[in-house]
């Protein structure tokens, strides 16, 4: 059998294969209309839902979780941060687990014969309360209990023979697969994949570093793909959404060192068992003319559209005024 980098055979089904059977959508100059060249600004305003305000104290997410109708009033696990941080959409979370993978999510402090009488006693102790500190602290001791059962020693097989990139975005998407498995309640994850600000050594004629980092981005989403499509009793696929976005995109012009600097308009991706299909939104035009700022591709749908439709459609929330303040944009 031959294999793709990463140890990824090449029977399994690929990123475009999903797209020639339409579970991805793939929408064109798609955005934020904020004028703003900044990574950390740029990222802020898009996870908090509030272009322009970096001062809101919940992201997007945390405000769907609060206004969802079809929430149940205590799940297990809500919401997951998968990595070292808990991402800006969640901003706010009291009940989002963060991990980077279940085995290392545990109670580890000292001998092991110490750590039930340690968990018997930070038990007690956030049981004699009622503040969000308490709340967090048992809900906390709750999913280690139940992820240290289920999910972790490494001992998750993904079904239908999916196979990860052997590499960070591989395991993530793993665990999040391992995690929805266990049935505890996830509505939502969320996950990060750095390294696209190529200023310099970009790549051309098919291969290079831009072409490395999209063939792992498009290897991990076909694998998480299958691993949940009609695995075990439930058709996890059919309740799946993802969806890719950045906080801009690429100049079109290349620079002086072989590479693109900060743009505009960008690309989303959704990926999912009831996607539609194919290529979305309207595209402006590479003519000087039609380029935003004379250098930069215009954004002609904005992201909170294309996330309001998930909204509505996939989550049942249509309680847009609150997740995305002063955005009217939807239709």
């Amino acid at each position: 059998m031959h294999s793709r980098p990463n140890g990824v055979p090449s029977s399994q089904p690929t990123f475009y294969d999903l797209y020639q059977s339409g579970k991805v959508a793939v929408i064109l100059a798609a955005g934020m209309h904020e004028d703003n060249r900044s990574h950390f600004d740029s990222m802020g305003y898009m996870e908090l839902g509030t272009p322009g305000t970096l001062s809101t104290g919940t992201g997007w997410l945390t405000r769907h979780l609060l206004s969802d109708p079809n929430l149940p009033s205590e799940v297990m696990m809500p919401s997951l941060a998968v990595g070292n941080l808990q991402q800006d959409s969640l901003r706010g979370s009291l009940e989002t687990i963060n991990m980077s993978d279940p085995d290392s999510f545990s109670l580890n402090v000292g001998p092991w014969e110490w750590r039930s009488a340690q968990r018997s006693a930070l038990r007690n102790l956030y049981t004699n309360g009622a503040t969000w500190l308490h709340q967090s602290g048992l809900e906390t001791l709750d999913a280690v209990d139940i992820i240290e059962l289920n999910g972790a020693d490494g001992d998750y097989t993904p079904a239908n023979g999916a196979v990860y990139p052997n590499n960070s975005l591989g395991r993530h998407f793993e665990t999040i697969a391992a995690m929805a498995k266990l049935d505890l309640g996830l509505r939502v994850a969320t996950v990060d994949y750095g390294g696209w600000d190529t200023h310099n050594g970009q790549g051309e004629d098919g291969g290079g570093y831009f072409y490395g980092h999209v063939e792992t981005l498009a290897t991990a989403l076909a694998a998480f793909y299958r691993d949940m499509d009609g695995s075990g009793a439930n058709t996890y696929a059919s309740r799946l959404t993802v969806v890719v976005m950045s906080e801009f995109g690429r100049r079109l012009r290349e620079n002086d060192d072989r590479g693109t600097d900060h743009g505009h308009g960008g690309v989303m991706l959704v990926m999912s068992g009831n996607a539609i299909g194919g290529v979305h939104g309207t595209w402006p035009g590479l003519s000087n003319q039609q380029l935003f700022d004379g250098a930069d591709l215009e954004v002609t749908t904005d992201y909170r559209r294309v996330l309001s439709e998930i909204l509505i459609r996939r989550m049942g929330n249509n309680h847009l005024n609150q997740v995305f303040p002063g955005y009217a944009g939807y239709s």
